[in-house]
């Protein structure tokens, strides 16, 4: 049984107190006992809807917990699938980087061939053996052009 929650016996006394017909204390009294003995949570009670709702979580955990063990299968075989394309996509990046550093080093070769051409055929022309005393032809012919020129400061000296 339900223990009591209010002393109905005390409640009916301070009725009477205060001025209410015996019976009417009393029965006001029985009333409100038996209300707030029906209506009032127990610890019982409370134990009973902790264990029913702990029950229920149990059951939608396990039912999560399956559902998503599904999801994390289906998963693991779609990026299966997957990691082949990846990795034939990772082989023709390396093989069209490897393409593209070749090609580079070739032209890299291929300007450096041609800047030491350059290099050498300048310093030839500007250094190439003559023998000693010698001049260019286009030294020879400025010097004889400037002594054949009529300087002023010359002819007044003659």
């Amino acid at each position: 049984m339900i223990p009591a929650v209010i002393d109905t016996l005390k409640f009916a006394d301070r009725l009477k107190n205060a001025g209410f017909p015996p019976p009417q204390a009393e029965g006001l009294a029985r009333v409100l006992g038996d209300e707030l003995g029906e209506r009032m949570v127990t610890k019982r009670d409370l134990d009973d809807a902790v264990q029913t709702i702990n029950a229920t979580i149990g059951i939608l955990d396990a039912k999560f917990e399956s559902k998503f063990e599904a999801m994390d299968q289906k998963f693991e075989a779609k990026f299966l699938a997957l990691e082949p394309r990846f990795d034939a996509i990772d082989a023709k990046l390396e093989s069209q980087h490897r393409e593209s550093s070749t090609r580079f080093n070739v032209l890299f070769g291929t300007m450096a061939l041609g800047f030491t051409l350059v290099i050498g055929l300048i310093g030839y022309s500007l250094f190439s053996p003559r023998p000693v005393g010698s001049a260019s032809p286009a030294v020879e012919h400025r010097v004889a052009a400037a002594a054949a020129w009529p300087s002023p400061g010359l002819r007044e000296l003659s």
